[in-house]
């Protein structure tokens, strides 16, 4: 049967009504993902079997490839080539492992709606890549090291799973929502649906805050790791977009400042932008 392209004032409110149901059960949108919390509590432990870890990783193809993927990308390609995933566990470490298990994982689970699949890639993009670059701006400022990633990775989340969410409304309705309601929708309920996500999948407190309050960081109780996500998410949108946010703009935003991020330095972090885009399969 063929979709209804009418939009009414009755379907918007049907459709906020069903955004709050959703947050009012949680537990049935999103769950963790049993490989995803395995990944956690192995990597959690003090000494992590590469084997055992493997082992685990080959149980997902999805999460293998793209673990085989950045073990040979250029940015980190070993001198021979990564043949088997014990050699690119060993190769890439624990934390890196648990890092590309999160984000598979997420974007199986999260950044996925059907008919509006575009959008969804969109914000996976914007997620990715502002995970790597936080990844470098706490590399460079020896702070956020394990958690600026995370925080990064999840800030569009919220956004992401409100449209995943839409789009099953749309479904069920049989009914295509005008663009401007839509968006509207997914910007409202972007905080509540994102601190939902990460409450169930028991990120730190941090992450939660951080991937919360980016747009405002100056107000989070996280501030710094806001700021590193904001930075982050500046740097990501010029990777995607560099005619829309040029490199002036993205070096002179006060987030720097307030990171101690000095302009020579920040010249040096824009540089890595072909070997982001490497890590990233872009």
């Amino acid at each position: 049967m063929s979709l209804q392209y009418a939009v009414t004032a009755l379907h918007s409110q049907a459709a906020h009504a069903f955004l709050g149901d959703s947050l009012a059960s949680p537990q049935s949108i999103a769950p963790m993902p049993q490989v995803c919390a395995q990944l956690a509590q192995l990597t959690a432990q003090q000494a992590t079997d590469a084997a055992q870890l493997a082992r685990l990783i080959q149980s997902d193809p999805a999460l293998a490839g793209e673990i085989m993927r950045v073990a040979n990308s250029a940015a980190l390609r070993a001198r021979s080539p990564i043949v088997s995933l014990q050699q690119a566990v060993s190769w890439l470490g624990v934390a890196e492992v648990r890092n590309i298990g999160m984000a598979v994982m997420l974007r199986g689970e999260v950044f996925t709606a059907p008919g509006h699949q575009p959008e969804s890639e969109q914000l996976w993009r914007e997620a990715w890549l502002a995970g790597l670059w936080a990844k470098e701006i706490a590399r460079e400022r020896r702070k956020h090291v394990e958690s600026a990633f995370l925080a990064a990775l999840m800030h569009r989340s919220g956004a992401a799973l409100a449209l995943k969410i839409l789009s099953g409304f749309e479904i069920q309705q049989r009914t295509v929502m005008d663009a401007k309601t839509f968006s509207e929708l997914v910007i409202e309920f972007e905080p509540r649906f994102g601190r939902m996500l990460m409450s169930n999948w028991c990120l730190p407190e941090d992450v939660q805050g951080a991937a919360s309050d980016w747009r405002d960081y100056r107000k989070s109780s996280h501030s710094d790791l806001a700021g590193t996500v904001h930075a982050a998410h500046l740097l990501a949108a010029h990777t995607m977009y560099p005619l829309l946010l040029d490199e002036t703009a993205v070096m002179e935003d006060a987030v720097f400042e307030q990171l101690g991020v000095f302009p020579e330095d920040r010249r040096a972090m824009l540089s890595k932008r072909d070997y982001v885009l490497s890590l990233a399969g872009m």
